[in-house]
């Protein structure tokens, strides 16, 4: 990566601010606050992590200074994959760090979990929902081919 205030400026970008719930949507987070949460996720899940996957945490959310937080539903289909294909032409704009297969799971195992998480602090009613469940048993199932179901359970209690 270059210098560069646009990277600079990545992680002011407000997160949940298309969800229907208040207490998410006004929960102040932002992409920096998670993309740190996330990092520190990884150190505490991850037996050695290597400069170059702590980067792919670091900056998975950076193209959202130009996109803003896109709701999960809408990167799903042809708009999603749309969206995939312009991150991805961003990133390499910038010069971003790209994951490898195995650190893209890394890097969804503890985006998602950080979702789970920041959910269970602000809005824990949602837990219980269809699309919650589903997400805390894809965590679980990256966390088992990961070799972490232990320390994720920790986590999620």
């Amino acid at each position: 990566m270059t210098p560069n205030k646009l990277l600079w400026k990545s992680g002011c970008v407000k997160r949940w601010h298309c969800n229907l719930d208040h207490h998410l949507r006004e929960s102040g987070d932002t992409t920096g606050a998670h993309s740190q949460r996330m990092a520190m996720l990884l150190l505490m899940l991850h037996p050695l992590p290597s400069a170059h996957l702590l980067a792919c945490v670091l900056t998975h959310d950076t193209q959202e200074i130009m996109t803003g937080d896109m709701p999960s539903p809408a990167k799903n289909g042809a708009v999603g994959k749309v969206m995939e294909d312009f991150e991805r032409s961003v990133a390499e704009s910038l010069g971003l760090p790209i994951p490898s297969d195995k650190d893209k799971k890394w890097v969804t195992l503890c985006d998602k979990l950080d979702a789970i998480l920041w959910i269970g602090e602000y809005a824990p009613y949602l837990l219980a929902t269809d699309r919650s469940v589903a997400e805390i048993s894809l965590v679980m199932d990256i966390a088992s081919e990961l070799g972490v179901a232990e320390k994720v359970m920790k986590f999620l209690g």
